[in-house]
């Protein structure tokens, strides 16, 4: 069964090819933005609603990092939505991209450092797959939604694919388009 530990560790090393992968020249870093973008933000959202507060009842003293961890997940969920905006042909788009992989890093390294051997050390085996499981269904199951771009976004995409009247096509169409509807 699904061990929370591991399973946000997955989750992070998943989410650190995607960006590594965005680095590299002749791939559709968009794409991969939106991926990832897809993937980060159910994971800062369960994180903060059950295995933060989980992580500051079984230790008090990381209530500071857990602050700190949430505040974070905002910096970079700013700077990605202020990448997934820009063009990746756009001078400093790849500083940005930079600066977020390095936050990112950062973050994780702090996480899985301090605050997610918090879990190792006061739950149960048990405990943690249930909140594996939970975190799993929490995280995965917003992955395929495609409602959450916006017309502008599904647009940016049926341009790089090279969608034929995408200028005339509603948020439903271009969704569809890209085989997202």
């Amino acid at each position: 069964m699904p061990d929370i530990v591991e399973v946000i560790k997955e989750q992070h090393r998943q989410v650190d090819e995607l960006l590594e992968e965005a680095t590299h020249d002749g791939v559709d870093k968009a794409a991969l933005l939106h991926e990832v973008h897809r993937m980060l933000l159910p994971h800062s959202e369960a994180e903060e609603d059950f295995v933060y507060p989980t992580i500051r009842d079984k230790a008090a003293e990381a209530g500071e990092e857990v602050v700190d961890g949430a505040v974070e997940h905002h910096q970079i969920e700013e700077m990605l939505q202020n990448l997934l905006r820009g063009n990746p042909d756009a001078p400093g788009y790849d500083g940005t991209l930079a600066a977020i992989i390095g936050e990112l890093r950062h973050h994780v390294q702090e996480e899985e450092e301090e605050l997610l051997p918090i879990l190792e050390d006061s739950l149960t085996t048990e405990e943690r797959e249930q909140m594996g499981r939970r975190f799993l269904e929490a995280t995965t199951a917003k992955l395929p939604e495609e409602e959450h771009h916006t017309k502008s976004e599904l647009y940016d995409l049926a341009r790089e694919q090279d969608i034929p009247g995408r200028s005339t096509m509603t948020k439903e169409e271009l969704a569809e388009a890209l085989g997202d509807g």
